[in-house]
C-alpha cells in the first residue's frame, strides 16, 4: 500500500477513535453544573456510564455477528453516526432519563467504532500494527487535551449545554467525512466463516480468553477516573473550573505519549511485558494519586504517569489481542471490546459507590487492587506472538 494511503487511513482512524472522547471528557469537567441542572447526584450522573457500558457491552458481542455480514467501513460511519445524535441530544436533555436515553446511541456509537478501528489494523504490516495503533489510540488523547480547556471555555461563556456540544459535534462530523473520503472498501472481516466457529475458536485459546479478562480489568482504574477525575480536582483538590481543566489537559499528554510510545517499548522488551508492567506502573501511580494526601503539584505528576501508562496498556493489549486468534479477529476483538466496557461499567459502578461509602482514598485502594489482578492475568496467562 503507498505511504499517502496509510498517512490518511491513520488519520480518518484516529479522528474516529477521537469521537468517542468529547462526551465523556464533558460529563466530567462539566458534572457540577450537570448536577445542578437536573438535580442529580454524583453516583447518578455516574451511572451513565453504566448504561453506556450495557449497551457498549451488547453492541461489541452483537458485532461479532455483524462483522462477519457487513463491510468495515459501512459499520464504522454508523458508528460515527450514533456518536453524533448521542452528544447533541445528551446536551439538549431537560432531565436525567432522557440523559440516560441519550447516552445510550454513545454506547451504540462506541461498540461500533473502537472493534472497527482495531480490525482495520490489517491495512498495516504486522510489525507496524502498535506502532499504528499507538498513533490513532493518541488522537483521542490529544483531542482531549484540546477538548478540556475549550469545553471550559465555551462552558464558561455560554453555559454547560453549548460547552456540551461545542467541542464534540464538529469533530465528529469531521470523522465522518474523513472515513467516507480516504478509508478503502474492506470485505467482511471474516468472510463466510461461520459465526459459531468464530466463539469457539476464541473459546478454546487460553491465551485469548486471559487478554479478554485482561481487558476487563486493566483499564478500570483509567475508566472509572475519566469520569470522576473533573469532581475530584474540584471538589477534594479545590482546583477550580479553569484551572482542573488545564490539569485535565496534563493528563490527556500522558495519555497520548503513552500511547505514542508504547511501539517503542514493545519493540525492546516485547508487547506482553509492555502491557503488564505498564498496568502495574499505571496502577501504583494512580493509588498514589487518589489514596495519599500528596501536594497538588505532586499528585498531578503521579496522575500523568499513571495516565500515560493506562495509555501504553490501551495500545499495547489491543495488538497482543488482535494477534490471538488471527483467523477470527473480528469475533476477537469484539469481545474484546464487550471486555473492555465491561471493566469501564463495573468500575463506575464501585467507584460511586467505594466515593460515597469510603471516599476516594477507599476508590484508589479498591481500583488499585483490580489493576494488581490485571497484571497478574497478563503476566501468567497471556502468550507473546
Amino acid at each position: 500500500m503507498p505511504q499517502r494511503d496509510t498517512k490518511w487511513i491513520t488519520v480518518a482512524l484516529a479522528l474516529s477513535t477521537a469521537s468517542t472522547g468529547p462526551q465523556i471528557v464533558a460529563l466530567s469537567l462539566l458534572m457540577p453544573e450537570i448536577i445542578v441542572a437536573l438535580k442529580a447526584t454524583v453516583p447518578q450522573l455516574g451511572q451513565l456510564n453504566t448504561a453506556f457500558s450495557v449497551v457498549a457491552i451488547i453492541g461489541s458481542i452483537v458485532m461479532g455477528a455483524i462483522t462477519v455480514r457487513y463491510p468495515p467501513k459501512r459499520l464504522l460511519v454508523t458508528g460515527i453516526t450514533a456518536l453524533l445524535i448521542g452528544i447533541i441530544g445528551t446536551s439538549l436533555s431537560t432531565g436525567y432519563t432522557q440523559m440516560v436515553l441519550f447516552f445510550v446511541f454513545y454506547g451504540v456509537g462506541t461498540s461500533l467504532t473502537l472493534p472497527i478501528v482495531s480490525i482495520l489494523l490489517t491495512l498495516y504490516p504486522q510489525e507496524q500494527r502498535t506502532t499504528a495503533l499507538g498513533r490513532i489510540y493518541s488522537g483521542r488523547s490529544i483531542t482531549s487535551i484540546l477538548a478540556t480547556p475549550i469545553i471550559g471555555f465555551i462552558a464558561a461563556l455560554y453555559g454547560w449545554r453549548t460547552g456540551y456540544i461545542g467541542f464534540g459535534a464538529p469533530l465528529i462530523l469531521i470523522a465522518a467525512i474523513m472515513v467516507t473520503a480516504k478509508i478503502p472498501e474492506q470485505p467482511t472481516s471474516e468472510g463466510n466463516v461461520d459465526l459459531m466457529r468464530g466463539f469457539r475458536k476464541v473459546a478454546a485459546n487460553r491465551s485469548a480468553l486471559a487478554c479478554i479478562a485482561g481487558a476487563a480489568l486493566s483499564l478500570a482504574f483509567f475508566n472509572s477516573l475519566m469520569v470522576f477525575n473533573g469532581t475530584y480536582m474540584r471538589n477534594t483538590l479545590g482546583l477550580s473550573l479553569e484551572t482542573a481543566s488545564i490539569a485535565m489537559s496534563v493528563t490527556f499528554i500522558a495519555v497520548a505519549v503513552g500511547q505514542v510510545l508504547s511501539g517503542t517499548f514493545a519493540d525492546r522488551i516485547g508487547i506482553k511485558t509492555t502491557t503488564w508492567l505498564s498496568t502495574l506502573i499505571g496502577g501504583i501511580s494512580l493509588f498514589l494519586y487518589f489514596s495519599v494526601k500528596l501536594p497538588v503539584a505532586l499528585a498531578i505528576l503521579a496522575s500523568a504517569i499513571g495516565t500515560g501508562m493506562a495509555g501504553t496498556t490501551m495500545t499495547t493489549m489491543a495488538t497482543l489481542a488482535l494477534e490471538q486468534v488471527p483467523e477470527s479477529r473480528g469475533t476477537m476483538m469484539s469481545l474484546n471490546s464487550a471486555a473492555m466496557n465491561t471493566g469501564g461499567m463495573l468500575s463506575t459502578v464501585i467507584g460511586g459507590v467505594a466515593i460515597s461509602r469510603l471516599g476516594f482514598t477507599g476508590y484508589g485502594a479498591i481500583m488499585f487492587t483490580i489493576s494488581l489482578a490485571a497484571t497478574t492475568t497478563f503476566y501468567a496467562w497471556t502468550r507473546e506472538f
